[in-house]
C-alpha cells in the first residue's frame, strides 16, 4: 500500500509539473522587426513554423582577412600570409514543425525549404540583422524559385518570402578552427514566418481544377 501511495504521489507531481508548463511565446510581430526584415505590403502571412532538431552547419576554411567579416577578431590561427582558418557557414538543417506540433518538412543548406507533399521553395538572402548577440542572425529570404507536384498546389507552392526570427544558438563558440575541411554542427532554434503574395490561395483552401476553370470563365469580360 505505501508503494502504491508513493506511485500515486509521483504521478501527481508529474501532472502538477505538466500543468505548470507554459506555451512558447508568440513570434516577434512583423511591425517590430527591423525595417529591412519586414514583409512587403502586398504579402500576407501564410504559416508559422519552428525548428526541431536543428543544426547550423559549418566547415573549416582558410579565409583571407578581407573576407572574414568577423565581429570578434581571431586570437590564433593567422598564417604568415594573413589568411586564417575560420568556421565558414554552410547553412541550416532542421525539421520544420507547424502550429499543431507536426513535422511538415525540412530546411537544408542553401535556403531550400522542402515540404513532405513535394512542394518546395528556394530562398535567396534579402537582408539579415544581428538582433541578439551570440545567436544566429534574423533574416529575410525572397523566394528565388518554388515548385509543386502540380502548378499552384502544395504547402510551399505559392511562397513569396520567408523570415527567420527569434533565433537561439547556432554560432560556434570561437570563430577559429584548426583542421581545414573539418565540419561543425551547432544546435539552433528559430521561427520561420512563411508569406505569400496577396491573392494567392492558401494551402488549406486551394480550389479544385474545375473550380479554377469556372472562376476564369466568370471573370471573362462580356461584350
Amino acid at each position: 500500500m505505501p508503494d502504491a501511495l508513493a506511485a500515486l504521489a509521483g504521478i501527481g507531481v508529474l501532472l502538477a509539473l505538466s500543468g505548470c508548463a507554459t506555451p512558447p511565446p508568440p513570434p516577434t510581430a512583423n511591425e517590430s522587426l527591423p525595417a529591412t526584415l519586414q514583409s512587403r505590403p502586398d504579402e500576407v502571412l501564410q504559416e508559422v513554423v519552428t525548428t526541431s532538431h536543428g543544426d547550423e552547419n559549418y566547415i573549416c576554411r582558410r579565409t583571407p582577412p578581407s573576407l572574414a567579416n568577423l565581429t570578434t577578431p581571431p586570437t590564433r590561427g593567422v598564417a604568415a600570409d594573413g589568411t586564417q582558418l575560420l568556421w565558414a557557414e554552410v547553412g541550416s538543417e532542421s525539421m520544420l514543425v507547424d502550429a499543431n506540433g507536426e513535422s511538415i518538412g525540412t530546411v537544408v543548406p542553401a535556403q531550400h525549404f522542402l515540404a513532405y507533399d513535394g512542394s518546395y521553395v528556394i530562398g535567396t538572402p534579402f537582408a539579415e540583422t544581428q538582433v541578439k548577440p551570440g545567436t544566429l542572425t534574423w533574416a529575410r529570404y525572397a523566394a528565388k524559385f518554388d515548385a509543386a507536384p502540380r502548378p499552384g498546389e502544395g504547402r510551399f507552392a505559392n511562397v513569396s518570402s520567408i523570415q527567420r526570427i527569434d533565433t537561439t544558438g547556432g554560432l560556434p563558440l570561437q570563430p577559429e578552427c584548426t583542421q581545414e575541411g573539418e565540419h561543425l554542427y551547432v544546435p539552433y532554434t528559430a521561427t520561420y514566418m512563411i508569406y505569400r503574395t496577396k491573392g494567392e490561395a492558401p494551402v488549406a483552401s486551394l480550389p479544385s481544377t474545375s473550380a479554377q476553370n469556372t472562376a476564369q470563365v466568370v471573370a471573362l469580360p462580356t461584350h
